[in-house]
């Protein structure tokens, strides 16, 4: 019997998981993950799915045990694994869809103010290859301390300063930190292993589900428009209008008016509505988009 062809694909747990299932829903994949067993399953029978953390995830591809998965760009760093980065996903979380930043952070009454000042000061960090790293480049000399949990609320009581993880700032803010520098932005992203992106079948996989995630990443983002407009009121549409391309203008049968469809930002879209409407413009309509693939 024909030995059926997959590839075996890491999902992450915790807080990638909920934005990792709505892009690949959005992608065309009905995947679910079984809260009693933690088993992940997908709607394609060449697709074999794993859950994990980043980090492992991150090492099993390194390792082949994977072929590819999605980690975070920190923790592919922090293991030290070598893998190929596929396509940045570009989310933390489904709130934001944005990067998050790991920063080093001191209290806002903190005497340090420049990087020299963390000499001989105690850091503490669930990233401490990174700040290692870091603190070489800068030529600090500074003792770490490595946690498994965060630790904005031990920073400026029984620590110096910290390396953190953030996205809005709101942590850091309660507990009364600032920055004091950015180490690397990270977010999600998808990673193959080297070996099994020179299987031709597998490479192509794993190329093509990376297209559709990222088009439905970009999709998250991002709505259709679609309005009428006369042809005195086009130039100025035109002019208010942003889009990937140009938009698409079809003139109505027998009349002076046309359909304008285009893509854009939702957050624009919010400030571009009420000055369509304004000019004139009748019938506008924003739909969701599944994907984006430019």
């Amino acid at each position: 019997m024909k030995k059926e062809k997959k590839i075996k694909i890491g999902i992450p747990t915790r807080f990638l998981l909920l934005p990792t299932l709505t892009i690949f829903r959005a992608a065309g994949y009905n995947l679910e993950v079984d809260e009693k067993t933690f088993q992940v399953k997908i709607d394609d029978p060449e697709i074999e799915c794993f859950p994990g953390r980043t980090r492992e995830i991150a090492e099993r591809v390194g390792d082949g045990i994977l072929d590819a998965g999605i980690s975070r760009k920190d923790r592919v760093l922090a293991s030290g694994v070598k893998v190929r980065e596929i396509c940045d996903l570009d989310y933390n979380r489904t709130e934001t869809w944005e990067k998050g930043k790991i920063v080093l952070v001191v209290p806002k009454t903190s005497k340090i103010k420049t990087l020299k000042d963390l000499n001989g000061k105690t850091i503490i960090t669930r990233f401490p290859e990174i700040t290692k790293k870091f603190l070489k480049r800068h030529k600090v000399s500074a003792k770490i301390e490595t946690s498994d949990t965060p630790n904005e609320f031990q920073i400026g009581k029984l620590v110096d300063a910290g390396v953190e993880f953030t996205l809005t700032g709101s942590t850091l803010a309660a507990n009364n930190l600032k920055p004091l520098a950015v180490l690397m932005e990270t977010s999600a992203i998808f990673i193959a292993n080297e070996k099994s992106l020179k299987d031709k079948w597998k490479r192509e996989k794993i190329e093509n589900l990376a297209i559709l995630l990222k088009g439905a990443r970009l999709a998250q983002e991002m709505a259709g428009l679609m309005l009428h407009a006369s042809n005195k009121m086009m130039e100025e549409v035109l002019e208010i209008l942003p889009a990937l391309k140009k938009p698409t203008v079809t003139q109505l049968r027998g009349e002076n008016w046309f359909d304008v469809l285009t893509v854009a930002n939702k957050k624009e879209i919010r400030k571009i509505i009420p000055r369509l409407k304004k000019i004139g413009c009748t019938d506008i309509i924003e739909f969701p988009l599944n994907k984006v693939v430019i």
